[in-house]
């Protein structure tokens, strides 16, 4: 197995994603599948520690249950010694607070129970850490309570602000946690369910147009808000954005973020026609835009609907490996592919992502076409 690697598992309309970094392992976010729940998609990775499961870091972007679904049963291996979490990165951002009891999924309960109960405690360990992050943190920030921060990652959030909360108009997905982290010179940018509000009206003002500040989204993989919603890009309708001309207020994200490949959670590809899934994303109107921004940036022809670099957790695990040419692109891979969960697959040829060091090359001297990296 390699020693640093990106999955994102195909849990359909929901994000599970697992970063490992030699013996350290963050997910960010969870839920499973038909088949298995998320500890059991994370379990095959996490090494042991005094004949328990280690997590280093869960991050819960936010509390929906798409995004939070198999704490319970985490919490339940837990209690019975048989998994530690280090520590949980999460928003500042209360369910408990703004809806009924009855509303709540049960899996956020747990989480949101842990998140007090690891809050209560005077002098906290791992084990016991918990982290709200805020805009402009760093990982100094995420990894308090750590013997050390790895060398290899670093971390800034673009959202929520210090003084958001439950109480302001923004609701509980434009106030999820915004992520860029990079890790051996890959960045790959988490932004949850965040919408064009939160972007137009804090990111872009209070970070984004800082210049000291203004190539924190900039990032070589964007996982697609809200699993391809049309809300990325703008606050009024769906058909607002399709129609927007010449582009709708958000699409200048895309100019900041400057992905090459993006990546789509989901149950499905990205309808290139028009949406057949009623309020279910993806969408059409997202898709328009997406791919307007890779024909005027990556090559990408108008006839090619699905390029290379849109990736699709619908057509299976999605993994990134770092080896002795730098990022590559896996194919052929699952948890338990070679019955020990190392996920043994092969490369895929053309598509692969080399780096100097800890420091990515500038993509404008890198660029050979979607999906390719040298």
């Amino acid at each position: 197995m390699a020693d640093r690697s990106i999955t994102f598992f195909p849990v359909g309309n929901g994000n599970c994603c697992l970063i490992e970094i030699d013996d350290l392992r963050i997910a960010i976010d969870l839920k499973g599948t038909d088949k298995a729940a998320a500890y059991e998609l994370l379990k095959p990775h996490l090494s042991e520690e005094d004949g328990r499961k280690r997590l280093d870091v869960l991050c819960i972007t936010h509390g929906d249950g798409d995004h939070c679904a198999g704490f319970g049963e985490m919490k339940k291996e837990m209690d019975k010694g048989r998994l530690i979490i280090g520590t949980i990165w999460h928003p500042n951002f209360d369910r408990t607070k703004v809806d009924d009891d009855s509303e709540l999924p049960e899996d956020y309960k747990a989480l949101h129970a842990e998140i007090m109960r690891r809050r209560s405690i005077k002098n906290p360990q791992f084990g016991d850490l918990e982290q709200p992050l805020t805009a402009w943190d760093t990982e100094r920030k995420a990894f308090e309570g750590f013997d050390e921060i790895p060398e290899q990652l670093s971390l800034h959030v673009l959202s929520p602000y210090l003084k958001d909360d439950e109480t302001g108009d923004l609701d509980i997905n434009n106030l999820c946690l915004v992520l860029n982290i990079e890790v051996s010179g890959l960045k790959v940018l988490f932004p949850g369910d965040s919408g064009s509000p939160v972007w137009q009206d804090r990111i872009f003002p209070h970070t984004l147009h800082s210049d000291d500040k203004s190539e924190w989204a900039k990032s070589d993989i964007l996982l697609v808000s809200h699993h391809g919603s049309w809300k990325f890009f703008g606050r009024t309708t769906r058909e607002d954005v399709l129609d927007a001309d010449p582009t709708p207020e958000n699409y200048e994200a895309l100019d900041y973020i400057k992905f090459n490949d993006l990546v789509v959670s989901a149950s499905s590809r990205f309808p290139t026609a028009r949406d057949q899934s009623g309020d279910l994303p993806p969408h059409y109107a997202a898709w328009k835009w997406y791919h307007h921004w890779a024909r005027k940036n990556l090559s990408v022809s108008e006839d090619d609907k699905h390029p290379d670099c849109f990736r699709y957790t619908a057509n299976g695990h999605l993994r990134l490996e770092y080896g002795d040419n730098g990022w590559e692109w896996v194919t052929d891979w699952s948890p338990d592919d070679d019955g020990n969960g190392s996920g043994a697959g092969g490369t895929e040829s053309g598509t692969q992502r080399k780096s100097t060091g800890f420091k990515y090359r500038e993509k404008e001297d890198t660029r050979r076409g979607p999906g390719h990296y040298a």
